[in-house]
């Protein structure tokens, strides 16, 4: 693999953990109501995820 490559593969991984950092500080701090909103896009943007994440739920 090339060394610019790898480093756009990094920067990218980087890019996406600092958005779902941000969108789990946002969940922590805001009311019931708009979490289901920022929850439901969440849903639509990551359907796989959020499959999964209500599958592994009791």
């Amino acid at each position: 693999m090339s060394a610019t490559l790898r480093k756009t593969i990094i920067c990218q991984r980087r890019h996406r953990r600092d958005k779902r950092r941000k969108l789990r500080a946002q969940l922590a701090t805001v009311p019931a109501a708009e979490r289901q909103a920022i929850e439901a896009k969440l849903a639509k943007t990551y359907p796989l995820l959020t499959a999964e994440a209500q599958a592994k739920r009791p």
